[in-house]
């Protein structure tokens, strides 16, 4: 307490609500409404520090459903009742945390929108009154402590995107029990193996790329073959070999796990990714042939295989290839004859292998340390190739995944105040306020209009700029069997999955 006080923080107090109580003359619709004003004024005039591009200058007034970024539709159990269905920050720039008293006074949500904005702090228990919550993007933030595992009590959650923040220590397994059917955890501070019960969620994404996992792949992944699509663990420091298992992923279409320090052959079983459009295994310590089985996959666009011990490839061209710094005799940019015969020397057997939490010190006896993959500058003799980039400040332009607005509202918007210059971060450039008007609304919650822009590839975030206003004549995508939509996410337009025509379950 001594400490917050000398460097200026004071210990967070609950509002006073008489400082936010609307005038006795001011009427609202409801009393949810009103509750919903409450916790807004609290939240504005107590825990946002910084609004420079005035994003809530219109937060004023009875009128909450007009306030910017506040969407409202008919509470599912009484359609005459309307309630404070979304609410939509993204890129607005906001500083500040989240206060016990914002959950409480919001119930109702299904949609929370907090992309690229500097909230800091933690996520509050009282979380756990989001009962509704079908999406949680917070994704682009300061928040910190470890996994927030009051979201795994919300049981509408569908999406959630928890990118580009610090949390740290272990993943959950009871996140992969959860019916989710997004998880992007990537560029955090996450440590400790990927739980064994992987392959209990039924997710069509997974994104846990750029922390400190270590351990293996689990091979429970291949009970997921019937719902993923994409999977991405690029710079995990993973260990062991790639399982057999993983051939059994039919759906999926984009299979990325380098910059890890994976070990022994690819296997065969490879040639059960049917679907597989992008495969990535750049950036390990795999060894002996490429399998032939890579020839069978009809969909692929792109394997890229470079920067491994590879002893031979096969003569299929059916997909862009990069086989760079392997030790394929004969092909242009390999390895030194001399780490090839260390490498030889000494292969390594998956039938004895064993999963670290921390990645190997040495490749294999007589052989080099390698610097750790997609991290230290490559090596003077050694062929230049991609490198991910670092993971941008919280106050950067959003990644890729960037939901879309939530549900409209009847009404209007107010318009909000021009937007003013932020002054420049010590992080780097602050993003653009939102921009998007509001999508036409259908029964129950609007669904998402599709992005306009196309994003690069799952390897870069896309620069921020603002999705354009979506068009009117918009229908939503059909998904079958239950299952929301997904495309994928390398070099196509990704939003948020469309919450069910009944969002309120």
């Amino acid at each position: 307490m001594a400490f917050r006080n000398s460097v200026g923080i004071e210990e967070e107090k609950a509002p006073d609500p008489a400082a936010v109580d609307p005038p006795p003359s001011w009427a609202f619709p409801n009393a949810r409404l009103r509750a919903a004003y409450v916790a807004l004024q609290a939240w504005r005039r107590t825990a946002i520090f910084s609004d420079p591009a005035n994003f809530t200058a219109n937060w004023s007034g009875p009128d909450v459903c007009g306030y910017n970024g506040v969407f409202c539709a008919a509470h599912p159990t009484d359609g005459r009742v309307r309630v404070v269905a979304g609410l939509d920050l993204n890129h607005a720039d906001i500083a500040g945390y989240i206060p016990a008293s914002l959950p409480e006074g919001l119930p109702d949500l299904a949609l929370l929108h907090l992309n690229s904005n500097r909230f800091c702090g933690v996520l509050p228990d009282t979380f756990s009154h989001l009962r509704l919550l079908h999406e949680l993007d917070i994704s682009n933030n300061r928040f910190v402590g470890g996994f927030p595992e009051v979201v795994l009590s919300l049981p509408s959650l569908r999406y959630l995107d928890l990118r580009f923040n610090d949390f740290e220590g272990a993943i959950p397994p009871k996140l992969f029990d959860r019916p989710l059917d997004a998880i992007f955890l990537n560029s955090n501070r996450l440590t400790r193996p990927i739980p064994p019960n992987l392959g209990s969620s039924p997710a069509s994404v997974v994104v846990l790329a750029h922390n400190r996992l270590g351990g293996c792949i689990p091979p429970s992944i291949g009970r997921m073959a019937e719902t993923l699509n994409e999977i991405v663990l690029i710079d995990d420091e993973l260990t062991g070999c790639i399982p057999p298992q993983v051939g059994l992923l039919r759906k999926v279409t984009v299979f990325d796990v380098s910059g890890n320090h994976l070990q022994g052959p690819l296997p065969g079983s490879v040639a059960g990714l049917a679907a597989v459009e992008q495969l990535d295994v750049a950036g390990n310590l795999f060894e002996g042939p490429v399998p032939a089985t890579i020839c069978s996959l009809q969909s692929l666009k792109n394997f890229t295989y470079e920067d491994n011990f590879f002893s031979s490839r096969p003569g299929c061209p059916a997909a862009t290839a990069d086989g760079r710094w392997n030790c394929i005799p004969g092909a242009p940019a390999q390895r030194p004859p001399a780490q090839c015969a260390a490498a030889a020397a000494h292969p390594f057997d998956c039938s004895k292998a064993q999963c670290q939490a921390t990645p190997p010190t040495t490749r294999r006896p007589g052989g080099r340390t390698p610097p750790a993959p997609h991290r230290s500058p490559l090596p003077h003799h050694m062929p230049p190739r991609r490198t991910p980039p670092t993971p941008p400040p919280p106050s950067s332009p959003t990644p890729s995944h960037l939901p879309p607005p939530p549900p409209t509202y009847s009404e209007s918007p107010k318009s909000s105040m021009p937007p003013s210059t932020s002054p420049p971060s010590s992080h780097g450039a602050s993003p653009p306020s939102s921009s998007s008007s509001p999508p036409t609304e259908h029964p129950g919650y609007v669904l998402p209009p599709p992005t306009t822009t196309t994003p690069p590839g799952h390897h870069a975030p896309v620069p921020g700029t603002p999705s354009s206003p979506p068009s009117s004549s918009w229908s939503p995508p059909q998904g079958g069997g239950g299952k929301l939509p997904f495309p994928p996410v390398y070099g196509v337009a990704y939003s948020s999955p469309p919450p069910p025509t009944k969002p309120y379950n």
